[in-house]
């Protein structure tokens, strides 16, 4: 009855690998057999006991406890792959479920080339129901129809199918493809349209040259042939060549192109003139559009005056006067002071500030009338620094001005004398550094040292920064031509003791800014 057990199960077994094998069924693979003959007890190979007697002659003993069976460890999935030249299918179902479960299977189709009438088919494995499919498909008794149509290349497009296990045993999943090439050309059909904006100043000045800008732009879909722009001049303005019309060959836009045209023309007289330009193209209509200007004579004037020269750190004061001279209101008066960089705003009454920049407002500024203002500066650089102001009204008018202060340093020289090592025994030496430092905002130049020595200590050499000369009981160094603000200087000169006492070093020192020797003196105690 083994035996027959054995042949049948194995019969059985390779039906099931052999229709899981099919093109475009799920794989049975050798990890999945393995397991199956593992765990399934037909499936485990034994000897047969008739062969075992004949082996053994003495009587057998009583059969040993079978060992315990390995639990199974089901494999996530399987899954298979199936292609054309044009299309793809990986579909990926549960290894092992459970009677009644609902199982889960997924389709991957991918399009290899550009398709068209792609059909996707899955199979339901026979014992088994539908439940549900994700896109929805067409169910043909146990096929689930996908009519996808036209594919691109690379196209990805993914598919869920849901059924319910209703026997136990093999469930074998199956899916086909077809799809036949496809390939396309097409023909863009556009129609050109133009459009025309001019726009200029609201207001000008007699006399004053006026810019106005014609934008021209093809706002349709295919390009836009001979496009012509004419600007007709009105009276009141005046072409630079005395021409009443100007024309503009634009040539071809092409779709969503523009063309920015500038025309400058001079006012000679007062009162509103409207420009008119129009543009014209091939078979497309005439199109217009204007700017109008108001020619008067506004006057407007800024005038900046200050403090010349200033020491650095200190503050100078500027005023500014701000008038109307012309014959008409200024409207929304914008008065605008930037100090330079190396400046800061200490105060601008009346003003909003922001950073270095102060600002005034009027809201109307009657002709003849006048408003001053003031601001105040300070600086830490020195140099030559110009504060700027600017006064612009609505009309278009604007005014600029500035006031330059000179801004002067101030050097300060520090001198520092130390004696290393202080007390010294007479013969012994000691070394004395000498270093001066410029803690002002000024160059100083020709700086110069000079050390006397008393009774106690004689020098014996120097050196440093310049050269150094040593003269009996007197040092003197070559003069330091320049002197930056916040640089320094050191010398060293060294000398020995030559009898008991409290010795004073007195360093002199001048410069082109210090006429009168500043005096350092260094005590140092000789035993």
């Amino acid at each position: 009855m083994n035996r027959i057990a054995t042949s049948m199960h194995l019969a059985t077994l390779a039906v099931v690998v052999a229709a899981a094998l099919q093109s475009g069924c799920a794989t049975w693979r050798e990890e999945d057999k393995a397991r199956y003959m593992q765990t399934d007890p037909m499936g485990r190979t034994e000897v047969p006991r008739y062969h075992r007697e004949q082996r053994e002659r003495p009587p057998a003993p009583a059969p040993a406890q079978p060992a315990p069976r390995p639990e199974p460890r089901p494999a996530a999935s399987n899954e298979f792959t199936i292609k054309s030249n044009l299309l793809q299918v990986h579909k990926r179902v549960p290894a092992q479920g459970t009677l009644g479960q609902n199982l889960e299977a997924e389709l991957t189709i991918t399009a290899l080339d550009n398709c068209a009438e792609a059909v996707v088919v899955d199979y339901l494995p026979e014992g088994a129901s539908f439940v549900k499919a994700e896109p929805p498909a067409r169910v043909e008794g146990n096929k689930l129809v996908w009519d996808i149509g036209n594919m691109d290349r690379g196209q990805v497009i993914r598919a869920k199918v849901w059924y319910r296990a209703d026997r136990e045993g093999m469930l074998v999943n199956c899916a086909t493809l077809s799809a036949i090439p496809r390939g396309c050309a097409g023909t863009m059909i556009g129609k050109p349209a133009l459009s025309i904006e001019k726009s200029g100043p609201a207001t000008a000045r007699l006399g004053s040259d006026v810019t106005y800008t014609i934008v021209v732009r093809n706002t349709g879909s295919s390009d836009a042939e001979n496009v012509v722009v004419t600007d007709n001049i009105p009276d009141g303005l005046a072409a630079p060549g005395g021409e009443r019309v100007l024309t503009f060959n634009v040539g071809t836009l092409a779709p969503g192109a523009s063309r920015s045209i500038p025309v400058t023309l001079r006012t000679t007289k007062r009162g509103e003139v409207c420009n008119v330009a129009s543009v014209r193209g091939t078979g497309l209509g005439e199109l217009k559009d204007d700017a109008c200007t108001v020619v008067v004579q506004p006057g407007l004037k800024v005038e900046k005056s200050g403090t010349k020269e200033q020491f650095v750190g200190r503050t100078a004061t500027y005023q500014v006067v701000v008038s109307n001279t012309g014959d008409t209101d200024l409207r929304d008066v914008v008065v605008t002071d930037t100090a330079p960089a190396a400046t800061r705003i200490v105060s601008a009454t009346g003003a909003t500030i922001s950073g270095n920049t102060a600002t005034w407002r009027i809201a109307n500024l009657a002709k003849g009338g006048r408003q001053s203002f003031e601001v105040v500066l300070t600086s830490s650089t020195a140099g030559r620094h110009c504060n700027s102001v600017s006064a612009a009204a609505a009309e278009g008018l604007r005014e600029v001005a500035e006031a330059c202060t000179d801004w002067r340093g101030q050097a300060a020289l520090l001198i520092e004398v130390v004696d290393d090592p202080d007390p010294i025994s007479v013969g012994e030496a000691t070394r004395y550094t000498i270093r001066v430092t410029n803690q002002g905002t000024a160059d100083d130049t020709n700086i110069r040292i000079a050390a006397r020595f008393g009774a106690e200590i004689d020098p014996t050499s120097a050196s440093g920064a310049t050269a150094g000369t040593v003269t009996g009981k007197n040092v003197t160094f070559a003069p330091v031509p320049r002197l930056s603000p916040k640089q320094s200087v050191t010398w060293t000169v060294t000398a020995k003791g030559v009898s008991a006492g409290d010795h004073r070093l007195k360093v002199d020192l001048t410069s082109d800014l210090l006429k009168t020797p500043v005096v350092e003196e260094e005590s140092t105690h000789v035993y």
